[in-house]
């Protein structure tokens, strides 16, 4: 409605018309949302896809690296068990850290035998308890097995044909102790990632690290 002189005339708008530019607006937007989400969703499903699977990696590595070790703690001068008791407390190798009276025994054949006992003296057995470790000696195994036969490895870890792997061990200050490295450039997108880990070492002492693992 407007004022045109001295009458007010009002002008009829097309609904119609308006109706019909709404509706294709409206379509116009459902077809960009639905060839968006089309984009989408295929990437969100790959990306999940991989992360799943060096979850996957991370579980089966870690599970490599592990084993079992019986430790045993004594002290020395006290009680009735000799040398002889503690060794027959386990057939495997065993290392042993000492300080001063305590003895503690780690029997793993992971170790290089090194079983520290005094004959003439009698000790008192305390804790003992079988726990399960991230080895040292284990990843570099797990290390050569990449370098010597990748595809078998591959198989056992539970890795897809089409996808690869490469996994680096690193000391507390992230330097590389040892890597698994492929020899060719990945040709996609890496996942990575680093986890944090406590293992023993060779001596059988409990170190923290790292563990990163890269899949694509």
């Amino acid at each position: 409605m407007f004022f045109l002189e001295g009458k007010f005339v009002i002008k009829k708008y097309n609904k119609k018309g308006s109706h019909i530019s709404f509706i294709i607006s409206f379509v116009i937007f459902v077809s960009f949302l639905i060839f968006f989400i089309g984009i989408i969703k295929p990437l969100e499903k790959v990306e999940t896809g991989k992360s799943s699977l060096l979850k996957h990696l991370e579980n089966e590595i870690i599970e490599d690296v592990s084993d079992e070790v019986l430790v045993v703690s004594a002290l020395e001068d006290a009680g009735n068990v000799d040398c002889s008791n503690i060794r027959s407390l386990s057939s495997k190798k065993v290392k042993t850290i000492k300080d001063d009276v305590f003895f503690k025994f780690y029997f793993s054949d992971e170790f290089t035998n090194d079983f520290q006992c005094d004959a003439t003296k009698d000790y008192e057995i305390g804790r003992v308890r079988t726990q399960n470790y991230i080895l040292e000696s284990k990843i570099l195994k797990l290390n050569e097995n990449y370098n010597v036969d990748y595809n078998n490895l591959k198989n056992n870890l539970g890795i897809p044909e089409a996808n690869d792997f490469e996994f680096s061990f690193l000391d507390d200050s992230k330097v590389i102790i040892t890597e698994a490295k492929s020899k060719e450039t990945p040709p996609t997108e890496v996942f990575a990632e680093l986890v944090p880990i406590n293992y023993l070492n060779k001596d059988a002492e409990i170190k923290t690290g790292y563990l990163r693992v890269a899949i694509w």
